[in-house]
């Protein structure tokens, strides 16, 4: 039920705490420090130290200890923060993230094997795989420096696999001067679920003092379950447990060149899907077996920089891997598309892993001329098997698929960016890159115990990425222009037809301005229209019994909107913000989609593209003030509104607008912190994504909902 005064929930979450305020001022070194710190976001969006004002193109900046204070946990709730930004949930290593609306799928289990359309960076290496999306990696924001979220395409600098944006995330480095360390234990009870406890530490040690410096964090994050499995009789059977560390090495051997080497593992195992059927207001399903997922990602990465006297060389070495084991039940699936039996359910094992390197110079900050150039190179394998078995043997025969694949790719660039001072606050920019990628994949095994061998299956392409802008400063105020293209691999398909599927691209074309029009106020604009050619979607064809996922092009797609962001510092013990996006993304050409059974769809024209509303927006609020016993006290409340989506390509499966009210409240004394945060408040049901049959034809449907009202409690002592 639609609940018209939610949005007047913030006003009413400040003015509780507003007497608080009033009869006590609100501590002035904490509010001063957080002002210097926001006149003083650096970013590397593009790959040389910049001022997030300053940047020609939209980057978001939310700082790890802001997240943490907010009491976020994931990307449910980082990314809402963004606008313009669609997080679709799905299990464990299985969420998609939407830009600008650019996206044809909007979970991993339908999008076939094509890159997602937005990257994911952990420090500057891309989490990206030639062949499906790569690891979707979902860091917990423990111990975290600061999330970018870099909006429109990012090819030029960042590559394949940013067609409508990138997200990076950056871990806190180590301290070269002094000893620290912290530690935080946290209690979280979820509505109509069980109570988990989760606990988080870090050291940081100068080994020796202003030379090298050793960084070592750990947790163990357990999130309560909240959804029943009327099948196995298992009741909050979703509960979800990470595990992790890293270790962080900084050395600075001599004067100018600094090193820092990262190692991290983290692992997520899930007792159940997070998805719910056949009603979105039940948290429950019915399965024969519970679908249990496991996740291990590991990490390292080599960064040098080199200060050459007005500019800066650097290089970044980069590893990855990921494997996953999980056990899926198949059941309402094969249902769905006329396989009715008593339960199918499906092995599965992958594992990918990636090495890249990143040559690249850059001016230092400062001049009339400023650059960065390098080259880049990137080596994917990827491997996996899985199983679909139905024990009951219908069909003559209890494994009905065993496939087993591999394959891997590779990517080659140069690339180059440049801002000329052009004199009376005019600059312009020009940029671009040279790309060669290459694909390969193999798949043997059987279905239905008929031989499914394909490949080995090749495809290359190369092109070139330009980017150009303009910017002109008035005062402490911008205007910019921007155009850039982006670009996304593309591949063939396996028998009968082994055809090929184009790389899809897009030409970018956003303005905007950033403006302080009063002390403490800070307004962003921005308009872009993104043409989106050979957009790549998923289509299902029956091959044998059952529907093999197949990739194609829509032909021409359109994505044109506004956003808007606003901060302002009332006073020393209140800060307010507000987002606001309008995304209006459409296919621009006529497009049948098969479904894998005797039905198609026809997608005319002017159809919504997936995954993203039309509008969506955030308000948040903070309030400062002495607590009780000498404490530094500190509220919170964010309050955010997604619109109505269609869930696939064709307009079917639709999910209705929802909102988020979370609230928060910390005291601060010495070394303590104690928190408590209500994260949905009003525990709304939201769908976040939703799955089904093939291309979504048919009844059956799986959604995705936020996460019920959970009440969290944590203390924090930090040496």
């Amino acid at each position: 039920m639609k609940t018209p005064h939610r949005p007047s929930l913030l006003a009413l979450a400040l003015a509780a705490a507003w007497p608080v305020a009033a009869q006590q001022a609100a501590p002035a070194a904490a509010a001063a420090a957080e002002d210097d710190a926001s006149q003083r976001v650096v970013v590397t969006a593009s790959k040389r130290l910049e001022k997030q004002r300053e940047v020609a193109g939209t980057v978001s900046v939310l700082s790890g200890a802001d997240l943490e204070r907010r009491g976020a946990r994931d990307q449910e709730d980082i990314l809402k923060l963004t606008p313009g930004v669609q997080f679709n949930k799905g299990d464990a290593g299985g969420n998609t993230i939407t830009i600008r609306g650019l996206g044809t799928s909007t979970t991993n289990e339908g999008s076939g094997a094509q890159q997602g359309p937005t990257g994911q960076y952990l420090e500057d290496v891309p989490l990206a795989s030639p062949i499906g999306k790569g690891t979707v990696y979902d860091p917990l924001t423990w111990d975290m420096d600061r999330v970018e979220i870099l909006r429109g395409p990012q090819g030029v600098l960042f590559g394949s696999g940013s067609l409508g944006g990138a997200v990076r995330y950056l871990f806190n480095k180590p301290d070269l001067a002094a000893f620290g360390a912290s530690l935080k234990g946290e209690y979280a009870k979820a509505a109509q679920g069980e109570g988990a406890f989760s606990v988080y530490g870090m050291v940081n040690a100068p080994l020796q003092a202003g030379t090298v410096a050793l960084r070592v964090v750990a947790y163990d994050r357990r999130d309560p379950g909240y959804i029943d499995n009327l099948g196995t009789k298992r009741k909050d059977a979703n509960d979800l447990q990470q595990r992790g560390g890293r270790v962080l090495l900084t050395a600075r051997p001599v004067k100018g060149v600094s090193a820092t080497l990262v190692a991290s593992s983290q692992k997520t195992e899930q007792g159940d899907t997070f998805s719910v059927s056949p009603d979105p207001g039940r948290l429950e399903h019915t399965a024969p077996n519970d679908s249990r997922r496991s996740t291990t990602t590991d990490f390292y990465s080599l960064t040098i920089d080199a200060d050459l006297g007005g500019h800066t060389l650097t290089s970044i070495t980069g590893h990855w891997r990921n494997k996953g084991n999980n056990l899926i039940d198949d059941t309402e699936l094969f249902a769905s598309v006329g396989l009715p039996l008593p339960q199918v359910y499906r092995p599965q094992t992958s594992s990918q892993k990636a090495s890249s390197q990143e040559l690249r110079i850059a001016s230092n900050p400062g001049g009339s001329f400023s650059y960065v150039a390098g080259v880049f190179y990137q080596t994917s394998k990827l491997g996996s098997r899985g199983q679909q078995i139905d024990p009951s043997g219908a069909f003559g025969i209890t494994t009905l698929v065993d496939l087993t694949g591999s394959g891997g790719g590779t990517e080659k660039a140069v690339f180059a960016d440049t801002e000329f001072q052009l004199g009376g606050g005019w600059s312009a920019g020009a940029g671009g890159r040279y790309y060669r990628t290459t694909t390969d994949s193999t798949t043997t095994g059987t279905q239905f115990g008929a031989p499914s061998n394909v490949g080995p299956l090749e495809s290359s392409d190369s092109g070139f990425l330009p980017r150009l802008s303009f910017k002109y400063r008035f005062g402490d105020n911008m205007w910019y222009g921007l155009a850039s293209k982006g670009y996304r691999y593309g591949g063939r398909n396996g028998p009968p037809t082994n055809d090929e599927y184009k790389s899809d691209s897009l030409w970018s074309y956003e303005t905007g301005v950033r403006l302080s029009p009063a002390d403490g106020l800070q307004v962003d604009l921005a308009l872009f229209l993104l043409d989106w050619k050979d957009a790549q979607f998923t289509f299902f064809e029956r091959i044998g019994a059952l529907p093999n996922s197949r990739i194609g092009n829509v032909g021409k797609a359109r994505s044109t909107g506004l956003e808007a962001a606003l901060k302002y510092r009332a006073s020393a013990a209140v800060d307010l913000a507000a987002t606001l996006a309008y995304v209006d993304a459409t296919t621009k050409a006529a497009v049948t989609i098969p479904s894998g059974g005797p039905t198609s769809i026809a997608v005319a024209p002017g159809a919504r593209l997936p995954g993203t509303p039309k509008l969506q927006g955030t308000l948040q609020g903070n309030l400062r003030f002495a607590g009780p016993f000498g404490s530094q006290g500190r509220a919170s409340a964010t309050y955010a509104h997604t619109g109505d989506r269609v869930m696939f390509l064709g307009g079917n499966k639709p999910a209705d607008a929802y909102d988020t009210l979370d609230l928060g409240l910390q005291f601060a004394k010495g070394s303590w912190t104690l928190a408590a945060g209500l994260a949905n408040a009003t525990n709304e049901k939201g769908v976040l994504s939703i799955t089904g049959a093939p291309a979504g034809v048919g009844p059956f449907a799986q959604y995705f909902l936020q996460r019920p009202r959970t009440l969290s409690v944590s203390l924090r002592y930090d040496l």
